[in-house]
């Protein structure tokens, strides 16, 4: 795992959106959360690679890509998600 991938922005808010979320698709996450695609590729790739997130194929017509937390992805956001909360409170 590359640490230094944990602490990308883009990678950070697509673990917290998928936390809340559960599951989103390529356009949502492109929406919402990191608007340019070359960015949210990469970050998709990377956090995918570290086993933080998972893609799923969904065999309709059209395709349909999900993605969602694994079990690492899920506690890692968690963490993330309480230290975002306590620095709020501060």
């Amino acid at each position: 795992m590359r640490m230094d991938a944990i602490f990308d922005i883009s990678n950070i808010k697509i673990l917290l959106y998928l936390l809340e979320k559960e599951r989103a698709r390529y356009s949502e996450l492109l929406k919402y959360v990191v608007p340019v695609r070359s960015t949210l590729s990469l970050a998709l790739r990377e956090l995918k690679e570290d086993k933080m997130i998972k893609r799923m194929i969904e065999d309709v017509t059209p395709v349909k890509t999900w993605y969602s937390l694994t079990d690492l992805g899920r506690e890692t956001a968690e963490h993330l998600q309480a230290l975002k909360d306590l620095i709020r409170r501060e």
